[in-house]
């Protein structure tokens, strides 16, 4: 981070930031396509928006960020598009691990939201439940990783981990808890134009979390559209 994003974070830091932000990343095949690439290239490209948006929200202290990787709708998409996206998945994984010592150094509690038994890849789901159990000791910033994850597969997994016989308000009392994700999100940040939720949240999404749309693709994601985004909050927050 450059003196002039340190600048701007000290900035953003004198009022109020959200607590939880959740994104949905689209856009990495169009953005390829534009381009005249392969959709690959696109993915690739789009893993540096992670990391970047990773180091923008840590350094503002964002506490917790939601991300949509992989939607159990992809499973639909050409299979070498979803095998390149599997190897593309562990090879990242070992690289926010390792190479960057990301977990560590920010203390970084990794939770994976999704259903991983419908996950083929048996050393991709080992590796996911290895990366939570690794950072389970951490809990000054939590990233939640949808992986194989949809909203209507996450309210079918939670009701049938409901203990039975339970009143209607304790119930609802005790609902969330059995979510993948427990939290609302402050804000969800939606690129690529689209101006859906995708099945992403659905339960979580309440009546204070602003939602926010913008037209860039993922792998364009700008620090500029990160403040953009942080001010939106402000402006809209109930």
């Amino acid at each position: 981070m450059n003196i002039v994003q340190s600048s701007f974070i000290h900035l953003l830091k004198l009022g109020n930031i959200p607590n939880h932000v959740g994104v949905i990343m689209d856009g990495n095949r169009r953005y390829a396509k534009q381009r005249r690439m392969e959709p690959t290239e696109g993915h690739i490209q789009g893993y540096q928006s992670f990391l970047n948006l990773l180091q923008w929200s840590q350094k503002l202290g964002i506490k917790e960020i939601s991300v949509f990787a992989f939607s159990i709708e992809n499973y639909n998409r050409q299979m070498d598009e979803v095998q390149f996206l599997m190897e593309l998945m562990k090879q990242k994984m070992h690289h926010l691990q390792h190479d960057l010592n990301f977990i560590d150094k920010n203390q970084v509690r990794i939770k994976c939201c999704g259903d991983l038994d419908i996950l083929q890849d048996q050393e991709l789901k080992s590796k996911l439940l290895e990366l939570e159990n690794y950072s389970s000791k951490y809990s000054q910033y939590k990233l939640n990783i949808c992986f194989s994850y949809n909203f209507t597969n996450e309210l079918e997994k939670a009701i049938q981990s409901m203990p039975k016989g339970l009143t209607k308000q304790e119930f609802f009392q005790q609902f969330s808890s059995h979510l993948m994700v427990t939290n609302s999100p402050d804000i969800l940040l939606r690129t690529s134009g689209e101006t859906r939720l995708s099945n992403f949240l659905l339960y979580q999404i309440r009546e204070n979390t602003v939602i926010h749309f913008i037209d860039k693709k993922w792998p364009e994601l700008s620090f500029l559209d990160f403040c953009n985004m942080i001010l939106f909050y402000r402006k809209n927050k109930i």
